[in-house]
């Protein structure tokens, strides 16, 4: 067993990866500008082509992620990912074509992948009597880390510029690489016995494919609210800047609101319970919105959307690490993966029936994705349940028959 400040440093380090995680995520939205002019790209183009990199790079590499995890532990995963986030933020400061722009965001999604594997994996093993709980806290870095990027481009921007900027990202993405490095893992993180085979009969399990439908859907209307709710209230009732980015700014608050009082406050709620519960107030809120007849109630409505369905995402991973507690890193690393593509098709198909129709009707295709959400962690939760009374908490509860 890991000693009790063993404990403390590993997770102190894996909340710098998320850290890293949120910085990677929000450079594309603060540098639009600054990348177009340097590439002659358009901004509309510049930031769909980035995108696709980062977004593509993360959801490939994560399917080689998991077995490498549960095969050589997490150290060598999360030490690459920082130093490969590190290089590409610093060699982007030199890009000035946009295939070299859009190579370097591919290989920061690689990095991405990394950490995001690593660390989920990391703190479920180090956390395992109640590993929601520090999923909850980490993902509070991972929000501090996407409003640390655009207050500091709003500062750096108008005076040294990116160069500057990137530079600082590039220290900051070499944090974990450094703490990993030199961190003592416990003997039982790694997995040294990884079986192919195996590893295809655990993800073939119904509950997994499950886990992965839902956190696609989860983070495909998480997605979809942080892009199309400030111009949908824009489009209905005129709100203009800076009261709509205030509004935003609130949907992000009451997420990362959400995350610290279910790591803390609600810790002792079992996962499954809890993403129940949030998933019902998640509907609720996400259909008042879509329906709101005015701009008080679209603001609650949207607020208290992100409060409910903050928790969802890992609190379902962490029902996850105590079912499968064998080939946890492969089994995440799906999960991830599945939300990365929830994430781009969902806010992908709401700004097209947006386009095609009209901003309420790709609202009701973010509130059919809840309901959706909620009949799937019906499911979940009974199956949850049923697996950890009839499996031993030591064992693990896929089948190797």
């Amino acid at each position: 067993m890991a000693s009790s400040l063993s404990v403390f440093y590993l997770t102190a380090a894996c909340c710098s990866g998320y850290l890293v995680m949120g910085l990677t995520f929000a450079l594309i939205g603060v540098g639009l500008e600054t990348f177009a002019g340097r590439t002659g790209a358009s901004v509309a183009e510049i930031g769909s082509l980035f995108l696709l990199s980062m977004g593509g790079a993360t959801f490939l590499m994560l399917f080689a992620v998991g077995p490498i995890i549960d095969r050589f532990g997490q150290r060598p995963v999360l030490v690459a990912g920082g130093l490969v986030c590190a290089a590409s933020m610093w060699l982007l400061g030199f890009a000035d074509s946009l295939v070299e722009s859009c190579a370097l965001m591919f290989a920061m999604g690689v990095g991405a992948a990394c950490l995001n594997g690593g660390v989920n994996t990391l703190l479920n093993h180090l956390h395992r009597g109640n590993p929601e709980r520090m999923l909850n806290v980490g993902n509070l870095f991972f929000g501090a880390g996407a409003v640390i990027m655009p207050l500091a481009g709003s500062w750096l921007l108008g005076g040294p510029g990116m160069g500057v900027l990137l530079k600082f990202a590039t220290f900051a993405c070499l944090l974990p690489a450094v703490m990993f490095s030199v961190a003592r893992f416990p003997a039982n993180v790694n997995v040294e016995d990884f079986r192919l085979a195996d590893a295809g009969r655990a993800l073939n399990d119904p509950l997994v494919i499950l886990f992965c439908t839902l956190i696609f859907f989860y983070v495909g209307l998480e997605a979809s609210m942080g892009v199309w709710s400030r111009p949908a209230v824009a489009g209905r009732w005129g709100l203009r800047p800076p009261l709509d980015q205030l509004l935003l700014a609130g949907y992000w608050g009451a997420l990362m609101t959400g995350r610290l009082l279910a790591g803390t406050l609600l810790h002792n709620i079992p996962g499954r319970t809890m993403v129940l519960r949030c998933s019902v107030g998640s509907l609720i809120g996400l259909t008042v919105f879509a329906f709101a007849g005015n701009l008080y109630l679209a603001a609650f409505a949207l607020w208290f959307s992100a409060l409910c369905f903050a928790p969802i995402f890992p609190s379902t991973l962490g029902s996850a690490g105590r079912v499968f507690t064998s080939y946890t890193g492969t089994i995440f690393s799906m999960v991830i993966a599945a939300s990365v593509l929830g994430g781009v098709s969902i806010s992908a198909a709401v700004g097209t029936a947006a386009a095609a129709g009209s901003m309420q009707a790709g609202l009701i295709i973010v509130a059919g994705c809840a309901g959706m959400m909620l009949l799937i962690q019906v499911n979940i939760s009974r199956r949850v349940k049923a697996r950890l009374q009839s499996v031993p908490a030591s064992a693990d509860a896929v089948s190797k028959s």
